[in-house]
């Protein structure tokens, strides 16, 4: 073989990468100090005879062993073979068994991918050895931390890294926290050894960066890092957040924890607390509508201590007109040891009997609605300006809409009148059109109206309405019926997919005889060069400016900020020269307020929208073990592209931790596909150094790009 490829007069090398042991030395004294299957014997190859007689120009053993492993000593290996081709033409590569890394069982010293470092920094000691190769493509492909470290490696082998600074970027500073577990994460030399408190941290990337979870007693923790002289102390103080009760300085009613602080409205038969502060032992009544309720506490003090006591009230019934009945404001008495005080709320309980003529008024552009009265659990939906419900409830910053959804006081005002709301609507038309459809329902007074999608029905409540049009369906919409229902307060249009058939976009707008409903059509790519051209396409890189995002082994020098923008611009380049026009929410390092990303992509009414992060995890856990990229969304029209990207990801070597529902604020737009991706865990090492990798971010973006494109196909 060697004769022909030669005789051939082209310029090519010859070689070959046989079984790692040649012969043990048991069996043939110039074999190797090992214990496995020999080549010679085995498999009839000579290659030691090979290279002494150099009918080869390389040799490529395959040494598929970890350091130190009892059988087969990828060291004693090692020296065997820099022996054989010593003193020869033949160039020796080293085979590593790159299969064989990731290993999840932290005993394996295939844990992770270490072992592949420990053997290329060992193989430097011997000038016999000429290169890597790496068995096999697919393991290499899909590991994006060996990559990771092998291009690290070679990077500070060929002095293209220089001297890291020892940091701890997380904490930043001195802290008090109440975690039993803390989690530090900063950046170290790589080529020197890193110690915490005199111990070796054993698991760190390529480029020194590291992350460490360490227990914490009570009181203050001090941790010392140190390398070579350089050396970064970090205290954590744990504390474990108890407290006594709070002493009075004299028995009293604390007037400003007195219920309510601002108007209440309930309707008949609900239940609310009233809550006020007095000392312990003291009796405590609240008099509400003319009667006096005795209160309960759960202390278990007694004396002059700070209790807090409770009433269940249930808001009465009533009998005649529709109304709004004010019940005054509760008046709270304490009796404790021959002293006796009384405060009044600083607000009144209201009762809002059922149909009451008591109305609220979107007076704010598309404001947001919550399932309760907070907004801890995200947005529900969105009204438009001008909209109009009963009110049936109020409590704190919010109020209740007959709906049963709940939005800010703020964003509506409030009035009352002798008329109703006419709950007719008098015509109802489905139009189609080459991109949007549209379904316009008309009625007299500016009801309140929502709309869902659960991907097969697309659901349009109107508050108040009693009866609705049946609209003619064009053969040509992606409905096959429509049907008209009351559900409770609300009347429902129900819209059926086809089967196959699917929307990819919906909104409602408010016009001044009703609402049109606006139904977006599956927008296809072409077919040309430029197959995404006629597509838009909006990219939100996640944070920016004062609001850093995630930070890791780098602190606020490289935050998630940063991570996100140079993520987006790449993909906007890759979505480009498939012929899409991309939209931005920002192209550098400033703040844009998640409202007005929300805005951007309103007004812009894109066909894709994608929110782009980098992602984090609570301060007591081990960040280090935890990786990969994932999709959120909201809305079902979102789902498919969801899954596509989190495919794209594994296909760029990421691991896909999966699509996940969830209510972020970016998400929320239901008129073009919306989603949120995670790339990747900031403070973990290996993977933000895959983060912060140009040809990693590269890689993503391409992969992305492709699978959007895929979409737009219609290939999905």
């Amino acid at each position: 073989m060697y004769k022909a490829v030669k005789s051939s007069g082209k310029d090519v090398r010859f070689g070959i990468s046989p079984f790692g042991i040649w012969a043990n030395k048991k069996n043939n004294s110039l074999g190797s100090d090992t214990n496995g299957m020999e080549t010679y014997y085995d498999h009839f190859a000579d290659a030691r005879k090979w290279v002494k007689d150099g009918i080869v120009d390389y040799i490529c053993p395959q040494l598929y062993w970890n350091i130190g492993y009892k059988i087969a000593d990828y060291s004693k290996l090692l020296t065997w073979w820099k022996d054989v081709v010593s003193g020869t033409s033949v160039d020796l590569y080293i085979g590593h068994a790159a299969y064989k890394t990731g290993n999840t069982d932290k005993s394996s010293p295939w844990y992770g991918v270490a072992e592949i470092e420990r053997q290329l920094l060992l193989n430097r000691n011997y000038p016999e050895v000429k290169g890597s190769l790496f068995y096999n493509c697919t393991s290499l492909a899909n590991s994006p931390a060996l990559r990771a470290l092998i291009r690290g490696v070679y990077d500070r082998l060929d002095s293209k890294t220089t001297g890291v600074q020892l940091k701890v970027a997380w904490p930043s500073k001195d802290i008090t926290t109440s975690y039993a577990k803390y989690y530090l994460t900063g950046a170290s030399d790589p080529s020197k050894p890193l110690y915490i408190n005199g111990k070796l941290v054993e698991s760190r990337s390529p480029r020194g960066y590291f992350g460490v979870l360490v227990d914490l007693a009570n009181g203050a923790n001090t941790f010392t890092f140190t390398q070579e002289g350089a050396y970064v102390v970090r205290t954590i103080t744990r504390s474990t957040g108890s407290s006594s009760a709070t002493k009075m300085s004299k028995a009293e009613i604390v007037a400003s924890s007195v219920f309510p602080r601002s108007q209440e409205y309930r309707m008949p038969g609900e239940k609310i607390t009233l809550s006020c502060q007095a000392p312990a032992g003291a009796k405590v009544t609240v008099k509400i509508g003319g009667k006096t309720y005795n209160m309960t506490t759960t202390s278990k003090s007694g004396g002059l201590y700070r209790a807090t006591f409770t009433y269940t009230y249930t808001i009465p019934s009533y009998t005649g007109s529709p109304r709004v009945i004010d019940l005054g404001a509760p008046v709270y008495t304490m009796s404790y040891n021959g002293t006796v005080k009384s405060v009044t709320a600083p607000a009144k309980v209201g009762v809002i009997m059922k149909g009451a003529p008591f109305y609220a008024e979107v007076k704010n552009e598309d404001i947001d609605t919550f399932e309760t009265p907070n907004s801890a659990n995200g947005a529900a939906y969105e009204l438009r300006k001008g909209m109009v419900d009963y009110l049936t409830g109020m409590t704190g910053d919010y109020a209740r809409l007959a709906s049963g959804l709940w939005v800010r006081k703020t964003s509506i005002s409030t009035y009352t009148s002798k008329t109703t709301l006419n709950p007719k609507i008098t015509s109802a038309i489905y139009r189609t059109g080459p991109k949007w459809d549209t379904l316009k329902l008309a009625y007299p007074s500016s009801l309140a109206a929502t709309a869902t999608f659960d991907g097969s029905k697309l659901k349009v409540n109107i508050s108040a309405a009693s009866s609705g049009v049946i609209p003619a369906l064009p053969s040509n919409s992606p409905f096959s019926s429509v049907t008209f229902a009351k559900n409770g307060h609300v009347g429902q249009y129900v819209l059926t997919l086809k089967p196959g058939a699917s929307i990819e976009g919906y909104y409602i707008e408010k016009v001044s005889d009703g609402i049109i409903v606006h139904i977006k059509r599956p927008v296809r790519a072409s077919m040309g060069e430029k197959p995404l051209d006629g597509i838009t396409i909006m990219l939100d890189p996640g944070h920016g400016g004062s609001d850093t995002g995630a930070t890791g082994p780098l602190g606020t020098e490289y935050p998630e900020k940063k991570i996100n923008l140079e993520n987006a611009l790449l993909l906007k380049e890759e979505l480009e020269k498939r012929g899409a026009k991309v939209l931005m929410t920002r192209t550098t390092d400033v703040y844009v307020s998640l409202s007005d990303r929300l805005t951007a992509s309103r007004n812009a009414k894109p066909d894709m929208f994608l929110s782009i992060h980098a992602n984090s995890m609570a301060e007591n856990v081990d960040i280090s073990q935890i990786e990969g990229f994932s999709a959120h969304y909201k809305e079902a029209i979102a789902k498919p592209l969801s899954q596509a990207l989190c495919n794209a990801a594994a296909a760029a070597g990421r691991r896909n931790r999966g699509i996940k529902w969830a209510n972020f604020y970016v998400v929320r737009g239901t008129w073009a596909p919306s989603m949120l991706i995670e790339v990747g865990f900031t403070p973990n090492p290996t993977e933000f150094e895959i983060l912060t990798d140009k040809a990693e971010q590269k890689q993503l973006s391409m992969k992305l790009a492709d699978a959007i494109t895929e979409y737009f196909s219609g290939k999905r």
